[in-house]
């Protein structure tokens, strides 16, 4: 694994450049000459800790998957972008790293970085219903085609303040997505609506459930990391989940018939920190933290999970005695997709009603997704 982050290759931080177009950025204020009054003193700063600063960090994604995918893209990224702190502060920092719900689960981590059991932690959006409304708003239906445009688009309208007040109890270090939605079936290949059609479907809650409710599929709501035993004991019929999710989870071993549909949903996590332990950080530590994160990373989160999703993809078809994954033709898609022009409307409405400006964050969503789509994203 390559330590220095820096090193990612020219063509994406050309890109980095690119996505801020549109908006400029505020001249610099120059500094003040010698001042005519008398200063003020100020309180002598904390002398600078004895030893190396210790930062707690915990994901509950499983860390490997089959060879030869290897590493979960959570986990891989998380790792990469802690190696390359560790290095560039040359070992003044060090990660104590708990992969894989070692300490905290899922449902949990919101809760646990804010009160500090840990100090860095990945928050999935699902888990947290009706918490971070505009943010979950963008998992509707029909925004984004991969996981490296939605990373980068939904940062892009985190940094322009869309739903940024959502996150103000903690430091956002990025965010990303996996890849869009398919869906596994234990009984048979899904080719088209009416496939679908009165199947029991695992989810993880709105707007997939009532997505999959909209297709004329019964929803069932429950974490991720349910599916899989509700599939084994035939609870459902299906989950609705990405490829990456299908076999991170073990998903195919018990809904083995996989199919891909395209220009859908993706689901946000955010890789946050503790407040007060970012605020504790010395200066030239905070600019390490600072220049390594944001939508650089968003960017190379999306990479890694889009290759994971073309290695997943070879993975399951190579499987013997089952149907490769099967990918929604456009004019099928387009039938999916038109059940969600209304659940999307009724989004609109619901956070509109709350004053917030959902519909212009939709617009801002799409102008972005054609920007970057037109830098080759």
């Amino acid at each position: 694994m390559k330590k220095k982050l820096l090193l990612i290759p020219l063509a994406l931080l050309l890109a980095v450049s690119l996505i801020a177009i549109g908006c400029p950025t505020p001249e610099t204020p120059t500094q003040p000459t010698t001042p005519t009054q008398p200063t003020t003193p100020t309180e002598p700063t904390a002398p600078p800790p004895e030893g190396p600063i210790e930062i707690i960090a915990a994901n509950w994604t499983p860390t490997q998957m089959p060879e030869p995918i290897g590493w979960d893209p959570f986990d891989w990224v998380f790792n990469y972008w802690m190696d390359s702190i560790e290095y560039q502060t040359n070992g003044k920092v060090i990660f104590d790293r708990y992969p894989g719900a070692t300490l905290v689960g899922m449902m949990d981590m919101w809760e646990a970085v804010n009160a500090g059991i840990c100090d860095i932690g990945l928050v999935n959006v699902t888990a947290f219903p009706g918490q971070f409304p505009m943010t979950a708003s963008l998992r509707n239906p029909g925004f984004f085609e991969n996981s490296v445009q939605s990373s980068m688009v939904r940062q892009k309208i985190f940094e322009e303040g869309y739903y940024a007040h959502e996150w103000d109890d903690v430091k956002v270090l990025w965010q990303g997505t996996n890849e869009p939605w398919s869906v596994a079936c234990s009984t048979k290949q899904i080719k088209t609506l009416d496939d679908l059609k009165g199947l029991k479907i695992a989810n993880v809650g709105d707007p997939e459930l009532s997505f999959i409710e909209a297709l004329g599929a019964v929803g069932v709501a429950m974490p991720a990391t349910d599916f899989y035993m509700a599939l084994e004991r035939g609870t459902v019929d299906g989950a609705w989940q990405d490829t990456n999710g299908c076999v991170l989870f073990g998903l195919a071993e018990v809904a083995p018939y996989i199919t891909e549909i395209l220009y859908n949903g993706t689901s946000a996590q955010f890789f946050i920190m503790n407040k007060d332990k970012y605020n504790s950080l010395p200066p030239d530590i905070k600019e390490a933290f600072d220049d390594n994160t944001g939508i650089l990373l968003s960017i190379y989160h999306g990479m890694r999970f889009g290759y994971n999703h073309d290695e997943c993809v070879k993975y399951l078809d190579a499987r013997e005695g089952l149907p490769p994954v099967y990918v929604l033709p456009p004019e099928e898609r387009n039938r999916w997709l038109a059940a969600s022009e209304p659940l999307i409307e009724e989004t609109l409405a619901e956070l509109e009603a709350q004053g917030l400006p959902a519909r212009e964050m939709f617009e801002r969503t799409h102008e972005l997704v054609e920007l970057y789509k037109g830098l080759g994203f």
